[in-house]
């Protein structure tokens, strides 16, 4: 018996390691089975938002994908040692649990780090959906060998992150990067005025969405009439895409002007932190990233300071829709191997 326990110690030790990565977005989740050199082994996707059930509903897909990816590790004779979620919200890293999600309220509270130990045995780090993103991309996808890098991905919402010296930088409460919250201007500065005019409520794609819904009930957006109808519900990112390849111009003239605005807010950014490169991800800009990284560049050309203009590059997340995945696995694997990636809050 003792002879048994050994021999299976042992050939687990032997195992190649693997991570599972995991990006919680306010739409739908990606969970991406991993191996050592980073290559997707397998992949499971869901919507993140379920029609009902709540908490509940998402548990119960969350436990079911991850256990599947388990069980392709398993059968190719890998060893998950480490997991990393990005979750899109505000996160307690220290405990692993959701502090706050604005368009996810529903895992407000939620223990991701102690749900997903049990589901896998593995260890596991919890932190922001799109801190993930632009460490994946800074480690591994398009701002590789870069020293200072602002990540903006514009999905549901409008998320940033930070990396400067090489590092993730998380600030005191560990929310350095909020870009959707911008304020673009102000006309009452008192304590108790509204903050209708921030990043998120007009550039995100549900913001470009809900005014392509009122230029489809207008009858200016006929190609997306057509596909989608004018529920903003219905209206992806890539509806949006196909109504501009079509020739809806007045969407195209729309999304160019959301743009436009993130490239300004960046562009102060760029003055403020100098760094070498702007990645730009999420799903607005997997569905179009020639016209989003050609008006960001175009507003930071005309806005940035010249020497901060000149030293900076805009690039499209190169891992597309594994940056989260890639880059939440990634970091795991890092802070859990003793490399200073990032400091907890």
């Amino acid at each position: 018996m003792h002879r048994d326990a050994g021999a299976s110690l042992s050939k687990d030790k032997k195992r190649k390691r693997a991570a599972i990565g995991i990006d919680i977005g306010g739409t739908k989740s990606l969970y991406a089975l991993f191996d050592e050199d980073f290559e997707v082994i397998a992949e499971e996707k869901l919507p993140t938002h379920p029609d009902e059930g709540g908490i509940r509903v998402f548990d119960r897909g969350m436990a079911k994908a991850v256990r599947s990816l388990m069980r392709a590790a398993d059968r190719r004779g890998l060893r998950v040692r480490h997991v990393g979620a990005g979750v899109a919200g505000e996160i307690d890293m220290r405990r692993g649990v959701v502090r706050q999600s604005p368009n996810l309220t529903f895992l407000d509270g939620y223990a991701f780090r102690e749900r997903l130990e049990k589901l896998t045995g593995a260890k596991v780090l919890v932190v922001n959906d799109v801190l993930a993103g632009l460490y994946g991309e800074h480690r591994l996808g398009a701002a590789r060998g870069t020293r200072h890098a602002i990540g903006v991905f514009i999905g549901t919402g409008v998320g940033g992150a930070l990396i400067i010296d090489g590092r993730l930088h998380l600030g005191a409460s560990g929310i350095a990067g909020d870009i959707g919250n911008y304020l673009l201007h102000t006309v009452d500065t008192t304590q108790d005025a509204s903050r209708k005019e921030v990043l998120d409520n007009v550039a995100s794609r549900t913001a470009i969405a809900g005014d392509a819904a009122a230029l489809v009930a207008k009858r200016k957006a006929p190609k997306l009439r057509a596909n989608v109808g004018s529920d903003v519900k219905n209206i992806k990112s890539g509806d949006i895409a196909e109504a501009i390849r079509a020739g809806d111009e007045a969407v195209e003239k729309l999304v160019r002007s959301r743009i436009a605005i993130v490239g300004v807010a960046v562009s102060n950014l760029v003055d403020f932190i100098n760094p070498d490169v702007v990645v730009l991800g999420g799903g607005l800009v997997e569905a179009m990233p020639g016209l989003i990284r050609r008006e960001v560049e175009k507003a930071l050309k005309v806005h940035a300071s010249k020497r901060a203009g000149k030293a900076v590059k805009v690039v499209v997340a190169k891992l597309l829709k594994h940056a989260g995945t890639t880059g939440a696995a990634k970091l795991a694997v890092d802070f859990f191997s003793g490399e200073r990636a990032l400091d907890l809050p």
